[in-house]
């Protein structure tokens, strides 16, 4: 028996395992990989002088075309301002952070540590709690409250199904079938952001993404006539996804895609900000200061499934919470509506990671009489 289970290896997932050990509760962890944790590059937090909470809670409703919960976002985006405290991001040599700024965000808001913020943030987080969770490696298929007291499922969204994906194979969306099966309700499980920049050559990177805040840095796409194509380069995922889409259907495609053009960006910054794309390209082959890169859109984040409150409890279709089950990251939906803004799913696994542990300590620990 123990206090708290957490079902998934990502960050979400160790984000809650985390804060229920500081709460107080034993804690074991079952997960058959990371999922998209180890590649989430930056986090919006809102640290410039021209930001606020306010305005990251209206970039985060208007992309997500009136779908989100809007209770949720307001606790993603002023929860968000306390993980400014917690890491030590990146800064500038006069102290300022250093920012990109990702496609929907009506300022530079993304922060990072080496651009790396998901493994620096899973490495630091194992390290802590190393000898203080059971780990055990499995694909759960059943939840069993006869060995828990509380549950929390972060296995995140269901994009490995697809064929083309930036997603591994393991997710699956099995979190979201464990959990109907108690009584779960779900939400806007038709909703699927597409990446607009995931690589469809050379076939060894086929299926990564390409960071698309290079288009504030000077990238730009181009159809098979070398020609740009998109009036608004800025846009969010969903229409250059759709405007990319539409291009391929008018004939004016790339063996099914288009070519991003990353030769406009200053040398200076594919060299540092940028430095995994240049080397693993040029480890196919190619060199993105020279030649564009062939991509496509894919499916990249499902943006429904498990309906929550702002404590991560799961809930059943009347409202009322399923007793002991809670959910954070890409299970849960709600929070990003119809289309997440860049770096909204790196804040929102460590936010709500946080919250879901918490939550579910609390309830195992009431439950064993503690508090």
């Amino acid at each position: 028996m123990t206090d708290v289970l957490v079902i998934g290896g990502g960050l979400a997932g160790w984000r809650a395992a985390e804060a229920a050990v500081r709460r107080g509760a034993s804690v074991a962890l079952v997960a058959n990989g990371a999922g998209n944790s180890p590649d989430i590059h930056a986090l919006n937090v809102p640290v410039r002088a021209d930001d606020s909470v306010e305005l990251f809670i209206d970039d985060t409703l208007r992309s997500g075309r009136g779908a989100c919960d809007p209770k949720l976002v307001e606790v993603l985006c002023r929860e968000s301002v306390k993980l400014a405290a917690e890491f030590p991001f990146d800064r500038n040599p006069d102290g300022s952070y250093k920012l990109l700024q990702p496609l929907g965000c009506s300022v530079p808001r993304c922060v990072s540590i080496d651009h790396k913020i998901g493994a620096w943030a899973l490495a630091k987080i194992k390290r802590e709690l190393a000898g203080r969770v059971e780990v055990k490696r499995a694909r759960v298929e059943r939840i069993d409250f006869s060995q828990a007291r509380a549950v929390v499922i972060a296995t995140g969204g269901w994009c490995g199904r697809y064929e083309f994906s930036d997603n591994p194979p393991e997710l699956r969306g099995d979190g979201i079938d464990m959990a109907v099966a108690l009584g779960a309700a779900t939400r806007d499980m038709d909703a699927v952001q597409y990446e607009p920049t995931v690589a469809l050559a050379p076939a060894k990177l086929r299926g990564i993404p390409v960071i698309t805040t290079m288009l504030y840095e000077g990238a730009t796409f181009r159809n098979k006539d070398g020609a740009e194509f998109l009036p608004d380069k800025h846009a969010n995922k969903d229409a250059i996804s759709r405007a990319i889409l539409a291009e391929v259907a008018a004939g004016r495609g790339v063996d099914g895609g288009v070519w991003f053009d990353a030769t406009g960006v200053p040398k200076t910054l594919l060299e540092t900000v940028y430095v995994d794309t240049l080397r693993r390209y040029a480890a196919a082959g190619v060199d993105i200061t020279r030649e564009p890169m062939l991509v496509a859109p894919a499916p990249h984040t499902s943006l429904g499934g498990l309906v929550i409150d702002a404590q991560c409890r799961v809930l059943r279709a009347d409202g009322s919470p399923v007793p002991g089950l809670f959910a954070a990251g890409e299970v849960a939906g709600g929070i990003h509506g119809l289309n997440r803004i860049g770096g909204n799913a790196g804040t929102e696994v460590l936010v709500f990671g946080r919250i879901a542990g918490e939550s579910a300590a609390s309830e195992a620990l009431a439950r064993r009489g503690e508090i």
